[in-house]
């Protein structure tokens, strides 16, 4: 746990373990039970929530023999959850997201910087995003160094998980984007407390 850290003090973790889990079942039910579930809240006390429906765009499920990403979501999400779709009738995903699902509570509750977007277009291929929230994680064996969750805001104090991607850097246009925490001023607030994560069977401490 992290507690009173300044908002100077850009917050560097070693990245957590990461999922070693392949069937898009058991994916889905380790995403909801970890991340749709619990409630996360990022430093400014807003809460940041995660939605089934995203679970396709957070790993990059694809159609299959394609290289584009599933539309209609939701529907994917139900069919895997019944079972009457699984890994063989989709083109595979993105193994890099799917086995860093983990890190999005620590991207949320201990962010190294977070984004606002400051005019149109949103970010993303769907163009739904408006916030950037990015951590720098070290002891990595390889890039990226970086996660960053694209979140759309739909209350004052509410924003909902668009997608996650890998990064090797946090270098984004003060013209695009207001950096809205740590403030500017460099003023200190306390971080709130971390919501440890459950662990399942078929988690290890590779990175």
């Amino acid at each position: 746990m992290v507690g009173n850290v300044p908002q100077q003090h850009t917050v560097i973790e070693v990245a957590p373990a990461r999922i070693w889990l392949h069937d898009l079942r058991e994916m889905l039910a380790w995403y909801e039970k970890n991340l749709c579930e619990p409630e996360f809240l990022d430093p400014r006390g807003h809460r940041v929530q995660a939605t089934p429906e995203r679970f396709p765009h957070c790993i990059q499920l694809l159609q299959k023999n394609s290289t584009f990403e599933v539309n209609n979501p939701q529907k994917h999400v139900l069919a895997i959850k019944e079972g009457t779709a699984s890994n063989e009738d989709f083109g595979g995903y993105d193994t890099e997201r799917a086995q860093t699902l983990g890190w999005i509570p620590y991207v949320i509750q201990r962010p190294s910087r977070i984004l606002e977007l400051i005019t149109q277009p949103l970010i993303g291929k769907k163009k739904a995003g408006d916030t950037l929230y990015i951590k720098r994680f070290c002891n990595t064996k390889s890039s990226p160094r970086y996660k960053r969750l694209v979140c759309r805001r739909v209350g004052s104090q509410l924003l909902l998980i668009i997608t996650c991607h890998p990064d090797d850097h946090d270098n984004y246009s003060p013209k695009l984007y207001r950096q809205v925490y740590p403030e500017p001023n460099g003023k200190g607030r306390s971080m709130r407390p971390f919501c440890p994560l459950i662990i399942p069977r078929g988690c290890g401490e590779s990175r």
